[in-house]
């Protein structure tokens, strides 16, 4: 039952987290929030401490998207049907 209640915190968490900006340890403390509630609602003790947890020297790494050259291809072939040059500076601007 653990396994599984860690695998619905990795879901609920991971889906949130891909909509919400969040830092290292609000994620860790949302990591610890979800299990705890669905530990409790499985009538189980919430086990923190078989967690991972986070070195204290983890700092956010940033990443920037790459587009492939294919990709860059279709959206220039796909221009016209989506506003044109318009659009294409304005997605550039939001690039960086």
């Amino acid at each position: 039952m653990a396994s599984e209640i860690l695998k619905l915190t990795a879901q609920i968490v991971m889906s949130h987290a891909s909509m919400t900006e969040l830092t290292p340890k609000e994620l860790v403390a949302e990591i610890e929030q979800v299990y705890r509630v669905l530990a409790s609602i499985g009538g189980e003790v919430a086990a923190t401490e078989t967690m991972a947890k986070v070195p204290r020297d983890a700092k956010p790494r940033s990443a920037k998207m790459v587009v492939s050259p294919e990709a860059k291809a279709i959206q220039d072939a796909d221009a016209d049907l989506y506003g044109g040059e318009d659009r294409q500076e304005f997605m550039a601007s939001r690039e960086g």
